[in-house]
């Protein structure tokens, strides 16, 4: 069985077409990078993915479920339990602390204090935001922000991480270290992982890579020329 289960999706934003009847399926403790130039629907794809937004046609199923025939309390629930998101808006709540920002799904989901601040404690330490902790969102820099956007995303093991175009305000060494955690935990806890770039021509360590091009997806094949 698929996590996630992408069949003949359509979507459109206000009025244009972003996807074109879209496939992908993505297995468990499996990576999928999605490549594509600014416009092309990544976003779009990345939020159809993480049940942000329901397709116009086509199915979402997520761990055999078909998400179409869910109210939106049960997808939020869904959501809430087995997908961490990150958004390459780095959005927080800029009232709440880094640590309180990452926290927040725990404390959604009832997770006692302790396994939260044993939780927190790990990804803080494997995303290098250690002495951040207190640090408002205003205080962080844009690379910063983004790590704890992950935290927050990683803090409840998901079974499934989108992530949209988390690397771009990262250095490549940050980049490296994170991407090297994110596939540690794929092949750990069987965690399935999407990750979109505009990055056309860095070849990534990932299982399955597609360009997303003219509202449709198509598998990458590389050469020893690239």
């Amino acid at each position: 069985m698929h996590v996630l289960s992408l069949q003949d999706v359509y979507k459109a934003i206000d009025s244009e077409v972003i996807l074109r009847g879209v496939n992908l399926q993505i297995s468990s403790g499996v990576l999928v990078a999605v490549r594509g130039r600014s416009g092309v629907g990544k976003t779009t794809l990345a939020r159809v993915a993480a049940l942000l937004l329901k397709p116009d046609k086509g199915s979402v199923a997520f761990m055999g479920l078909n998400t179409r025939k869910l109210g939106d309390a049960e997808t939020s629930a869904l959501r809430l339990r087995y997908i961490g998101y990150v958004d390459q808006e780095c959005t927080l709540i800029e009232e709440l602390t880094a640590w309180e920002n990452a926290e927040l799904p725990l404390k959604l989901l009832g997770v006692n204090k302790r396994i939260r601040e044993e939780a927190l404690s790990e990804v803080f330490e494997a995303l290098g935001l250690r002495k951040l902790e207190y640090r408002k969102p205003r205080e962080l820099s844009g690379g910063q922000r983004q790590r704890v956007v992950l935290a927050r995303a990683l803090v409840k093991k998901p079974r499934l991480l989108v992530a949209d175009e988390p690397f771009a305000h990262l250095d490549d060494q940050t980049t490296r270290m994170i991407f090297e955690h994110v596939r540690a935990l794929a092949e750990e806890n069987g965690m399935s992982v999407l990750i979109t770039t505009t990055d056309l021509y860095t070849r990534m360590d990932v299982d399955e890579d597609y360009i997303l091009e003219n509202g449709t997806l198509r598998r990458e094949a590389w050469d020893s020329q690239r």
